[in-house]
């Protein structure tokens, strides 16, 4: 048989552990896929599958079965007749009556409490035995119980030509009964209670842990979470380490089949467990990162929220991963089976995908090889690959539906750009694909502006809102409006501001034009207007996320400006002249000083 190439990657002690081959699964194990049951039957069936049988014409030794030994012996050197296969083939089991009789026999005496359909159900497909290419037994469950026409006497031991109906030979029966691995997973609750601001400000929004940003924790882990994202993480944790190791069993002495005791009984349900868990935690990997994450709009959190928690998913479910793999690996010891800064960034941007793709490979090889498709585990990859395939899709569609654009580059400094994009309009914010430099790559960028005033005076640019979301405009056009007796002439250009970094965004200040691909726009903005006044402070170009928040205040809207460049405030007077502005140039804003100016013009009412 021919592996995959992936699988002559790996060490050959891994590739040749083992596998379990058998008839394809369609669903989860405990939804669709029902592993080992009924348990009593699989442990009839067991106990005679060894036994050396008479074959005749029609039902072959199959010497590709019989992996060395030959016909006429058995395995401990016995001499056997000519007729009598050591290692009966599929066929042979199939036309064997005493080994159906035998079977039927043992499953009636064992298996009182299940109804006959389902034992004639799993009679087709597994009496002979559970491979896709075996021979459908010659008779069925009600028809083999017929032709015993009296109770066996005869007991059957391991080893023994089974040449009538007998008794299955306790010592094979019972060890035989292995319980099923049926795991259970979680569904999440999206819905988030409605804390009061006292109960946000204390335990919710703060961060965890005082930034680290310029330590070398910052390079693994990364920025630390607001204390209720810590909380959700923990949570996930949690539930992981619950999901993981809850409800354990051991079976007695004489029960265990696979199990040198109790401790490897519960080993290997751990690392079963673990392997699960890592397949469900992958869809959730891909979900969250995903730009069309349904929990978007359930629980109205943050697209950043959700690629921290992506962050903590993926290393919970390498985690199970190493540990399912260490465990087993423990084992193989026992066993003998082994013979003998930005540049970063940008790094693990390059490889990031391709890393995934080897993961997820990876996983469905490891599966497929030592598995196939009985029990239901590459189900976890196919709803990843369905979560991947939707959301790229989606983005293709957002993409082709503004086609290629002209961005225009302005530079403002040695710092900064400015980015228009004629003839679209959006909000939120976009990704932008430089077609003719490193067109592969996609960059995020807040839309400051969509609608640009080309003449005359607004009275305020609440007006040119209110104006884009009240008329009908033609991206591909301008407009022109007359308001009060001024004429005013309204161009849909998205606006774009960006700060150069030391690497490949420096080399877009001497270019001014490039042809784009637009994806987006994503982010709905929450509506605020419930707020009498709205108070915001940004610093930098991050002043262009919170510009629509800005404009579509209804309200008293006051703006905090910290900018380290005199040239990139006078770029953008034409965007925030109309609002109550203070700017501070090259220094940093004193956040107590601003909220208690704020204070102090309302009057506080204790216990109100």
């Amino acid at each position: 048989m021919r592996l995959p190439l992936i699988s002559m990657l790996l060490p050959p002690t891994l590739v040749s552990a083992g596998r379990d081959t058998g008839r394809p699964g369609h669903g989860l194990i405990g939804y669709g896929i029902e592993m080992y049951i009924p348990v009593c039957a699989y442990a009839c069936q067991n106990s005679f599958s060894s036994n050396p049988l008479v074959c005749t014409d029609d039902a072959p030794f199959g010497d590709d079965e019989m992996d060395g030994v030959g016909m006429g012996s058995s395995q401990d050197g016995m001499t056997l007749p000519q007729n009598v296969s050591a290692m009966p083939s599929s066929t042979c089991h199939a036309e064997s009556e005493p080994f159906l009789t035998s079977v039927a026999w043992c499953i009636r005496m064992k298996f009182r409490n299940t109804f006959v359909w389902q034992i004639e159900k799993w009679w087709q497909s597994y009496v002979v035995g559970n491979q896709p290419t075996d021979t459908p037994p010659g008779l069925s469950y009600g028809t083999a119980l017929a032709l015993v026409t009296s109770p066996p006497n005869a007991t059957c031991m391991g080893g023994q030509i089974l040449s009538e109906t007998s008794l299955a030979d306790e010592m094979l029966y019972m060890p035989s009964i292995f319980p099923s691995t049926l795991t259970r997973m979680w569904r999440f609750n999206t819905n988030v209670l409605r804390w009061s601001s006292a109960l946000n400000g204390q335990f919710i929004y703060p961060l965890l842990l005082r930034p680290w940003r310029d330590s070398p924790t910052a390079a693994v882990i990364g920025d630390p979470p607001t204390r209720g994202q810590a909380l959700f993480i923990g949570y996930l944790i949690l539930l992981n380490i619950f999901l993981s190791t809850f409800k354990f069993g051991v079976h007695p002495g004489g029960f265990r089949y696979w199990w040198n005791d109790g401790q490897d009984e519960i080993m290997d349900d751990l690392a079963n467990r673990l392997r699960v868990l890592s397949f469900a935690n992958f869809v959730l990997l891909v979900l969250y990162l995903s730009r069309n994450n349904v929990f978007l709009w359930l629980t109205n959190w943050q697209h950043s929220t959700f690629v921290l928690l992506h962050c903590w998913v993926a290393r919970i479910a390498v985690l199970e991963a190493i540990l399912h793999s260490v465990i087993f690996l423990r084992d193989w010891i026992q066993e003998d089976r082994l013979a003998d800064d930005q540049r970063i960034y940008e790094l693990f941007l390059a490889t990031h995908v391709a890393l995934s793709i080897l993961v997820f490979l990876g996983s469905w090889y490891h599966i497929i090889f030592r598995y196939e498709h009985q029990w239901g585990y590459e189900t976890w990859l196919h709803v990843v690959f369905a979560v991947w395939g939707f959301d790229r899709l989606l983005r293709l569609l957002r993409t082709l539906r503004n086609g290629v654009r002209t961005a225009k580059i302005t530079a403002i400094d040695d710092d900064y750009i400015r980015i228009d994009v004629r003839g679209i309009v959006g909000s939120g914010h976009v990704y932008l694909y430089f077609l003719d430099w490193r067109f592969w790559e996609n960059h995020p960028f807040s839309i400051a502006s969509s609608i640009i005033q080309q003449s005359g005076t607004f009275s305020s640019t609440k007006d040119i809102d209110s104006v884009a979301d009240n008329v009908d405009i033609d991206p591909e056009k301008s407009i022109r409006m007359g308001s009060d007796g001024f004429n005013q002439t309204l161009e849909t250009v998205m606006v774009f501001y960006l700060r150069l970094l030391e690497g490949g965004t420096r080399a877009l200040r001497n270019r001014t034009q490039l042809p784009v691909l637009i994806e987006g726009a994503y982010g709905n903005h929450e509506d605020l207007s419930e707020y009498p006044t709205l108070i915001c402070i940004a610093g930098g170009i991050g002043v262009t996320a919170v510009l629509p928040y800005m404009r579509a205040h209804p309200s008293h809207a006051f703006l905090y400006w910290s900018s380290r460049t005199q040239a990139l405030v006078d770029s953008m007077k034409p965007l925030t002249h109309n609002f109550h502005l203070e700017v501070v140039v090259g220094q940093r804003l004193v956040l107590r000083t601003i909220l208690e100016s704020q204070l102090d013009n309302f009057a506080v009412v204790p216990g109100a």
